[in-house]
């Protein structure tokens, strides 16, 4: 019996599955006797049922995965993450608010010109460094950013800067020490006699220690910088009082240019002089000019990283290890506002000072025409000019004569207040 074209011969005598062909031609066509209709075609197996028991319903067949789908899923993660990380981003990146005036929570984006200054122009931050001991704040730097014109300033407030303090030693970089010593806040005090010295008062204050500085130079993978002198100075002392000297800090690093890691560029920027005395030729003068040129690299080699996660990573160094009024959304901020500048955007400068030495101690005290000029060109953040009468600056007449001399009359304050003589002496 012939079906549907077949021969009508049953191989292997086989019910349902069997394949049929015509004798002797291995290559006919086979037709399934379940599957019917599909002539010249061999049924693939998926699509061939197998047997089932009586009673039973046969499974049914399994649809085909469709590929790509793992992908699209994972895509569709990936950009929900972003949404969010860039709408946390947008919600929590602000700059800091401006003090001396009310503060317009809506004026962030925008100049908010009040009677005297204009919110969201300016930003002012004071950067110190404090020393190995945590004692004495030997860097202080003075910042002012032109949110409008993408730029800043930074001028070095000398260590050995004299200050109107009833304090015995009147070094600016002594302040906070005394005032920590009194059981009071030392970055509040040195906030204060720094508005002493310019007429107004920083927004913000970030207070640095050593090991923020080596991490911070770490994570941008060390900086290449010109050395200008040999360095080796060996710093021990007997802190604890126990007739053993300690380890304080050492600093090793050869002249000339190379890449320094976080370590030697931290001694770079602390060194002073050798063990043998050798060093700068003008002392304090040429560390802040090396200074300088360090930070000016710095900057220089970020702003050609273009790369605000290695900048958000270090402003979250600073905001875990140092103290500051700035928040993470502040810090976000300024890494966003550091991209937007070139490295001839940044100038760095000193207060003018003139060396005095005043109870056998080395100090400094201001040129205040020279510095006036500086101040009104490059801080002041306020719509006024500030006169030196907005200043308590102190100020000698003529140098001293002798090393323990101290004439009442020789020292007075750009504001009148009253001077406080009792200057630490050295003992003899």
């Amino acid at each position: 019996m012939k079906i549907f074209g077949g021969n009508g011969k049953r191989e292997n005598n086989s019910g349902s599955g069997a394949r049929t062909g015509r004798t002797g031609d291995a290559d006919g066509n086979y037709i399934n006797e379940t599957v019917r209709g599909h002539n010249n075609t061999e049924v693939p197996k998926s699509r061939v049922p197998e047997q089932v028991p009586a009673g039973r319903r046969a499974p049914r067949p399994q649809k085909p995965k469709k590929k790509g789908k793992g992908w699209l899923i994972a895509l569709a993660v990936i950009a929900v993450i972003a949404a969010g990380v860039f709408i946390y981003w947008k919600l929590t990146t602000k700059p800091p608010e401006t003090t001396q005036v009310p503060v317009d929570p809506q004026a962030s984006a925008v100049i908010t010109d009040t009677e005297t200054r204009e919110i969201g122009h300016y930003y002012t931050i004071l950067v110190v460094g404090i020393d190995q001991l945590g004692l004495n704040t030997d860097t202080m730097m003075l910042v002012r950013y032109d949110a409008v014109e993408h730029k800043a300033n930074i001028v070095s407030i000398p260590r050995d800067t004299a200050i109107n303090t009833p304090d015995p030693v009147k070094k600016i970089n002594a302040a906070y020490l005394y005032a920590e010593n009194r059981d009071e806040s030392g970055i509040d005090a040195l906030m204060s006699y720094v508005k002493d010295v310019t007429g107004f008062m920083p927004d913000n204050y970030v207070l640095i220690d050593t090991d923020v500085f080596v991490q911070a130079i770490n994570a941008l993978g060390g900086v290449y910088f010109d050395v200008p002198v040999n360095m080796d100075y060996d710093d021990y002392a007997d802190n604890d009082n126990d007739g053993v000297c300690e380890y304080v800090f050492t600093i090793h690093v050869q002249k000339g240019y190379q890449l320094l890691n976080g370590q030697n560029a931290l001694g770079v920027f602390r060194f002073r002089q050798n063990n043998d005395g050798t060093g700068y030729g003008m002392g304090d003068l040429d560390r802040l000019d090396t200074q300088h040129a360090l930070i000016k690299a710095v900057a220089s080699q970020a702003l050609q990283l273009k790369n605000l996660t290695s900048l958000v990573n270090i402003a979250q160094i600073v905001i875990d290890n140092s103290q500051t009024d700035l928040s993470m959304g502040n810090m976000q901020w300024y890494a966003q506002e550091f991209l937007k500048m070139s490295a001839e955007d940044i100038s760095l400068s000193t207060v003018p000072t003139t060396g005095a030495w005043i109870n056998n101690l080395s100090y400094v005290t201001i040129n205040v025409d020279d510095w006036m000029a500086i101040v009104n060109e490059q801080l002041n953040p306020l719509k006024l000019a500030i006169k030196a009468e907005d200043c308590s600056i102190l100020c000698q007449k003529a140098a001293e004569t002798g090393t323990y001399t101290i004439t009442p009359g020789n020292y007075y304050t750009t504001n009148g207040k009253e001077v406080y003589l009792n200057f630490y002496k050295n003992p003899q």
